[in-house]
């Protein structure tokens, strides 16, 4: 410590000199950089860039939007895809003419009555068949008569357009000759959800649709699968104890964004 205190007594002179150098150098130097600047011209100085009116204006010409036409001016109907009537988009039935609709009902209703089992379900099927078939004799309406002939009795012309539902299955109709029997799920999954699909399908005897698995899709997602596939399984067509035990079958679903 001592010797610390020696040197610097001996030195101090130097010392102090040495920093007063350092200092004013130091100050020096920073004033020198101060003085330097990078010229920046002022904004407001810019030359002014100016946009004609006309050149801002948007004609139709001038807008390009994509649109999908496959949808457009679809009917929200069901159609054979085997109805060999004449087709117009005027003047036409979904359905066409079946003479034997009763006919077909009480086929139905016998097949069900000699295969129930026991002489009391026999007797509750065979009541149930009267009572329907006075229904169907006393039914007095006239619009609902005229309805149910516009429904189900059919027409000569076929509807010539897009439909929602296309169905293909030889030889066989919708239960009771009405359409809404082939069931339509086309506006059930919402927007965004515009495509076809296709549902291959088996029937049995009785008309029930006893399998449908999809088999082709043009734009579709899972909701449009599992409602093609859904809705086909509701369906129904006409008895037939003619038809093979499982008929194979087509039904095309169209769906429509909302």
């Amino acid at each position: 410590m001592n010797s610390f205190l020696n040197f610097f007594d001996r030195y101090k002179l130097g010392i102090v000199a040495a920093f007063a150098i350092f200092t004013g150098v130091f100050i020096y130097l920073q004033m020198d950089i101060y003085e330097q600047y990078f010229p920046i011209d002022p904004f407001a100085d810019q030359p002014e860039v100016r946009i004609e009116k006309d050149q801002l204006e948007i004609t139709p010409e001038d807008v390009m939007i994509e649109q999908n036409n496959s949808m457009d001016n679809v009917k929200n109907i069901a159609r054979d895809r085997n109805d060999t009537r004449e087709r117009s988009q005027e003047n036409w039935d979904q359905n066409k003419s079946e003479k034997n609709v009763e006919q077909s009902v009480k086929d139905y209703e016998k097949k069900l009555f000699e295969e129930a089992g026991g002489a009391a379900k026999r007797q509750a099927i065979s009541d149930e068949m009267v009572r329907r078939q006075k229904e169907r004799s006393t039914t007095g309406n006239n619009n609902n008569a005229k309805k149910e002939s516009s429904q189900k009795s059919g027409g000569s012309t076929a509807y010539a357009g897009n439909v929602m539902v296309d169905w293909a299955l030889k030889g066989r109709n919708p239960h009771q000759n009405d359409n809404y029997w082939v069931r339509n799920p086309g506006y059930t999954c919402g927007y965004g959800s515009a495509g076809t699909i296709t549902v291959h399908i088996k029937v049995n005897q009785n008309g029930d649709v006893i399998s449908a698995v999809p088999t082709a899709s043009g734009g579709s997602n899972q909701c449009m699968i599992e409602q093609a596939v859904a809705y086909a399984k509701k369906s129904r067509f006409n008895y037939s104890g003619s038809a093979p035990v499982q008929q194979e079958g087509t039904i095309t679903y169209k769906f429509i964004s909302q």
